[in-house]
């Protein structure tokens, strides 16, 4: 099972720790991104937007976003049914893909230390109370905002008739993290970079492109329209 096998046992994103496989990184996220430099405008601008107003459904969304978690964050889209007993060739492009860019992301949260809106600004925290690993953990960059944009882009390209609405789905599940005081925007944008960076060299191994095909199949029997 995903959760069992790579998800819950081998990676606890707030806290940093992510799966141990491959052994290193196809990418070097500290060196693809940098967080904003202190006393600059994009550090200003990222305050500047830690308290956006929203609406009750989309607060409701955004707390509905906490879990780290491929089914949870896309089953707005494709349905209820959308779980890993159900489609297990999708887990296991899930389970290829989560070290892919945990990795990555891992290394650079180490690289730059960012301190967390909810403990730089007072009055951003909209979602439930973090507890201390999220507290302890680096801000920049957003591993949920790199897992949701990995996944929108993996689905989208196994369900292009909802390519739109998945894509959609996994910018929001990123906005998310602003919108409950977890991550500033900047953190999540680097997040999503992170992300395409870490897929595109995946597309280049035969045994990860035979996963997609199995799992393109494996959806197909539901998803027609």
């Amino acid at each position: 099972m995903f959760r069992s096998a790579i998800l819950a046992a081998t990676l606890s994103l707030a806290s940093g720790a992510f799966a141990q496989t491959p052994p290193r990184p196809l990418i070097d996220g500290a060196a693809l991104v940098a967080a904003p430099a202190q006393n600059s405008a994009a550090v200003a601008a990222d305050r500047l937007a830690m308290r956006p107003a929203v609406s009750a459904y989309r607060l409701a969304q955004a707390r509905a976003d906490q879990p780290f978690s491929p089914w949870s964050a896309m089953r707005p889209v494709l349905g209820p049914d959308f779980t890993e007993a159900r489609f297990p060739r999708t887990a296991r492009v899930f389970s290829t893909v989560l070290p892919a860019f945990g990795l990555p992301i891992n290394a650079a949260k180490e690289a730059y230390a960012r301190r967390r809106p909810f403990l730089e600004m007072e009055g951003v925290t909209q979602c439930d109370a973090p507890d201390e690993r999220l507290a302890a953990s680096g801000s920049f960059p957003s591993g949920h905002a790199a897992g949701g944009w990995a996944w929108s882009l993996v689905l989208a390209e196994l369900v292009p008739s909802r390519a739109d609405a998945l894509l959609a789905r996994g910018r929001d599940y990123g906005d998310s993290r602003v919108i409950c005081g977890f991550h500033y925007p900047s953190d999540v944008e680097a997040g999503r970079t992170i992300a395409s960076a870490a897929l595109a060299p995946l597309h280049a191994d035969p045994a990860f492109r035979h996963q997609l095909d199995e799992a393109r199949r494996e959806l197909a029997r539901v998803y027609r329209d």
